[in-house]
């Protein structure tokens, strides 16, 4: 197996209704937007991107009753949205309240 995996500190900007697979799973989509300082090239540089993301189960269950601006520590991989979009979409794996 390869490596996809993201870990993340930031902010719940939006946060979408819960709603259920065809499988009956709980999933909520969100975005979350992360501001940090980054080292590149030995050079200090700003960050702020704000990323799709979803959780499905007990963990879009959880982010269903969570504020907007609530801070988050997430962990999780990176997937396309569907089958036929190109967009990246970071599925979460593990939530954290900070």
């Amino acid at each position: 197996m390869q490596t996809n995996q993201v870990e993340l500190i930031g902010v719940l900007t939006q946060r979408d209704i819960l709603r259920y697979t065809p499988a009956g799973l709980p999933l909520i989509e969100c975005k979350i937007l992360h501001e940090s300082q980054q080292i590149e090239a030995n050079l200090a540089r700003q960050v702020k991107v704000e990323i799709a993301a979803l959780a499905v189960g007990e963990l879009a269950l959880s982010l269903s009753q969570l504020a907007l601006a609530q801070r988050i520590s997430v962990t999780g991989f990176l997937a396309q949205k569907s089958q036929k979009s190109t967009h990246i979409v970071l599925h979460i794996c593990s939530l954290v309240n900070i």
